[in-house]
């Protein structure tokens, strides 16, 4: 039970994250450039990596090849899944955006059977069931859509987000293990998974001229420039914390997609509760969505299965 705590940090930390992405495309980035959001991440992978450094020495490089390969890969492909991310938010908003991610933990059943061989137990698949239905109780009875049909590019772009970010899960529990909690063996993981997407976001940094002239316009220009570029700082470290929990969570849990469903739900409800408390606070500068009575019942019913479901899984 105790490996649910770390997703569902995680999530608050995501989640507020997102937010901060939401304003930075509605007010800062010049057409809307999403690698713009991922290179302002350098800092915090360096940052982490002289961390881990700092306290395992070359304890962290005490891997064999193969794993260190996969756990490069597992850092870019995940680098591609949030590119995905930032393009899902320049079309929709944050619970939008969570809503459409909760087809995540079939994906990631279905990668984990196919990449790690690994099934699930029947409290399992019914602790699953409950989750998964408590998330499409919110999307199914949704009524107070902004439009009468679901915005169907946010869906397609969320999928694919959701499919690479999943990619990265099973391909790091791949390499890294699990049923562990050794602080040097997550040390080493989380490393070389930075080292990996420190690289391909170099990558895009050194080839994407469009990238290079967003940054700068956004964080080292114009009147708001000191403004935009905390905030990018802000939620590179958001982001940096949540990786580091999400990670300890997928290496402790037994299967990748009770991980993504536990985490997934939770994204769920953090972000249905700083809708409505930063809707209040912030109602000219954040996009909020308005929610009835009716579906502040639908939230809470479907927290109470989630809860159930994360019992009965363990």
């Amino acid at each position: 039970m105790l490996w649910a705590i770390f997703p569902i940090s995680a999530s608050v930390f995501y989640c507020i994250g997102s937010y901060i992405q939401n304003y930075l495309t509605d007010h800062a980035l010049p057409k809307k450039r999403a690698g713009a959001y991922i290179v302002m991440h350098i800092p915090c992978y360096v940052a982490a990596m002289i961390l881990l450094l700092a306290l395992f020495g070359r304890a962290v490089f005490m891997l064999p090849i193969p794993s260190i390969v996969g756990l490069l890969f597992a850092g870019a492909i995940n680098v591609v899944g949030s590119l995905f991310f930032y393009k899902a938010l320049q079309a929709g908003d944050t619970i939008d955006i969570t809503i459409f991610n909760q087809t995540s933990p079939l994906i990631s059943l279905l990668l984990g059977m196919i990449v790690l061989g690994k099934g699930i137990t029947a409290n399992q698949g019914i602790g699953l069931g409950l989750i998964m239905a408590a998330a499409l109780i919110i999307v199914l009875f949704d009524k107070k859509k902004r439009n009468s049909t679901p915005n169907l590019k946010v869906a397609a772009i969320t999928i694919v987000h959701a499919f690479f970010s999943i990619l990265s899960d099973i391909v790091y529990k791949k390499y890294i293990g699990d049923g562990t909690a050794n602080f040097t063996l997550l040390a080493q993981g989380f490393f070389f998974f930075e080292l990996g997407s420190l690289m391909f976001t170099a990558f895009v940094l050194i080839f994407s001229e469009k990238t290079r002239k967003a940054i700068k316009v956004t964080f080292f220009g114009g009147k708001k420039h000191g403004y935009n570029l905390f905030l990018s700082m802000t939620d590179a470290l958001m982001y940096l914390l949540a990786e580091i929990l999400y990670k300890i969570g997928l290496i402790m849990a037994p299967i990748v997609a009770m991980v993504t469903a536990v985490g997934k739900a939770a994204s769920l409800f953090a972000s249905f509760f700083m809708n409505m408390v930063l809707g209040k606070i912030f109602p000219k500068t954040i996009r909020a969505k308005k929610f009835t009575r009716r579906m502040l019942v639908q939230y809470l019913f479907s927290g109470i299965l989630i809860m159930i479901g994360i019992i009965v899984m363990n």
